[in-house]
C-alpha cells in the first residue's frame, strides 16, 4: 500500500434469508468483472500523488477516497485472496473515518464496501474501535431516515470545520442538506441549505447540477413566501440572488476532483448475476414475467422470484454500481414487491428503496419515490 510522506496524513495507501440479507456482504458467485483491479490501483496511486502534490484540499481527499474503493471493490470481486485486498480495506476503514464517510452523500454507491471494510477489521488492535463505531453508525443509518438525515449534516459539518473555508467542504454541507430534505422533507435541512449557501465566502457558482436544481426550488419558494418558509429563509435567499451577481469575485480556497477510470459503468448484455444467473436483459425479462402472473392474482406465490430479482441486481451493483440502468431497475423491482403481500416482500422492498433513495438519491427514479 502507498504511505503518506506527510506528518499529516498517514494512509496505508441462496435460501430466501441470505437473499433477504443481499446488502450485508458479497456474494459468493460473481460475474465476470472486466475492470483490471491492477489499473483501479494504479488510478488510486496517482490520485495519492496529485494529493500529496495539491497539498489535501477536501476534494483530493474524497477523490482519492473515491479510488480507493473502486480498487478495494475490484480486488474484492476478483482477487480476493491478494494480501492487497486485505491492506485496501484497512485503508478504507481509515479514510471513511477520518472524512466522515456518510451514504447519504457520498457518490459511489459503495456501502456495502465500507461496511465489510469495517467488518473485516472490527477485531484489529489498531482499527477495530475505528471500524466498530462505523458499523455502528451505518447500523443506525440504516435503520432510521430521520437519524441518517442528521448524520449527514453532521458528517459534513464535521469536514467542514476540519477544512475550514475549503470549497468542497462548503458545497458539501449545503449538499448534505439538501439530500437531508430530500429523504425526510423536514423544513430544518431546507433552512440550513439556504443559510449556509447565503453566507459570503459560499462559492455559489461552483454548486453542482444535481444539487443546483433543489437549491434554486428552495430560493424561488423562499422568495415567493411559499407555504412553510419562514422570513430568515427568505432573507437567505435574497442574499444567494444578490452573490450570484458576483459569484465571479468570491475567492475558493481548494477545488473538485474528478479520477478518470473507474469501475465499468455499463454491465456487459452477456453478463449473468446472482444465484438464478440473470443477464440484464434477463433481469428486465423476470420483472415482466413476475408483473403477468400478479396480474392473474398469484400474489405471495411470487415471492421467491421476485427475491432473486433482488439478489441480481445487488449482484450487479456491487460490480457495476454506476451503471445508469440501475435506479430504473431499482424502482420498478420496489413497484414489483409492492404487489406482493409477504413478509419477506415487505422487507426486501424496504431495503430496495433505500438503496435507491440513499445510494442514488439524485436520480430522477429516486425523486419520484420520495415525492410520491
Amino acid at each position: 500500500m502507498i504511505r503518506a510522506s506527510s506528518d499529516a496524513f498517514t494512509r496505508t495507501a441462496c435460501t430466501l434469508a441470505a437473499v433477504l440479507a443481499f446488502a450485508a456482504a458479497p456474494l459468493t458467485a460473481r460475474a465476470e468483472l472486466q475492470t483490471d483491479p491492477m489499473m483501479l490501483y494504479n488510478t488510486m496511486k496517482s490520485a495519492y500523488d496529485k494529493g500529496a502534490t495539491d497539498g489535501w484540499h477536501l476534494g483530493d481527499e474524497l477523490n482519492y477516497f473515491s479510488t480507493v474503493l473502486d480498487a478495494g471493490r475490484a480486488f474484492e470481486l476478483r482477487r480476493r485472496d491478494d494480501p492487497e485486498n486485505y491492506a485496501l480495506k484497512g485503508t478504507t476503514v481509515d479514510l471513511a473515518t477520518r472524512l466522515h464517510y456518510d451514504p447519504l452523500t457520498n457518490r459511489d454507491a459503495a456501502e456495502w464496501y465500507v461496511r465489510l471494510a469495517a467488518q473485516t477489521y472490527v477485531q484489529d488492535p489498531d482499527r477495530g474501535a475505528a471500524a466498530q463505531a462505523l458499523l455502528t453508525k451505518l447500523d443506525a443509518d440504516d435503520a432510521n431516515f430521520t437519524t441518517l438525515a442528521h448524520d449527514a449534516d453532521a458528517d459534513a459539518s464535521a469536514n467542514a470545520a476540519n477544512y475550514s473555508g475549503d470549497v468542497q467542504a462548503l458545497l458539501g454541507r449545503v449538499d448534505a442538506d439538501v439530500r437531508a430534505y430530500g429523504l425526510c422533507r423536514d423544513p430544518y435541512y431546507r433552512s440550513l441549505a439556504l443559510t449556509r449557501a447565503a453566507q459570503p465566502d459560499f462559492p455559489i457558482a461552483l454548486v453542482p447540477p444535481e444539487t443546483a436544481k433543489d437549491l434554486n426550488a428552495f430560493v424561488d419558494g423562499a422568495r415567493l413566501a411559499s407555504v412553510g418558509y419562514s422570513q430568515n429563509d427568505q432573507e437567505a435567499a435574497k442574499a444567494i440572488v444578490s452573490h450570484r451577481a458576483t459569484a465571479k469575485s468570491i475567492p475558493t480556497i481548494g477545488h473538485v476532483l474528478s479520477h478518470d477510470t473507474f469501475l465499468v459503468i455499463t454491465a456487459p448484455a452477456d453478463e449473468y448475476f446472482g444465484r438464478t444467473k440473470l443477464s440484464p436483459i434477463g433481469v428486465r425479462n423476470e420483472l415482466l414475467r413476475i408483473s403477468k402472473y400478479l396480474d392473474v392474482g398469484w400474489g405471495a406465490q411470487m415471492t421467491g422470484e421476485a427475491l432473486y430479482v433482488v439478489d441480481a441486481l445487488d449482484d450487479w451493483r456491487q460490480q457495476y454500481p454506476r451503471d445508469y440502468e440501475l435506479p430504473r431497475l431499482l424502482l420498478d423491482t420496489y413497484k414489483t414487491l409492492d404487489r406482493i403481500n409477504s413478509p419477506q416482500a415487505h422487507e426486501a422492498q424496504a431495503r430496495v428503496r433505500r438503496l435507491l433513495t440513499v445510494e442514488y438519491n439524485t436520480s430522477s427514479e429516486a425523486q419520484s419515490l420520495l415525492a410520491s
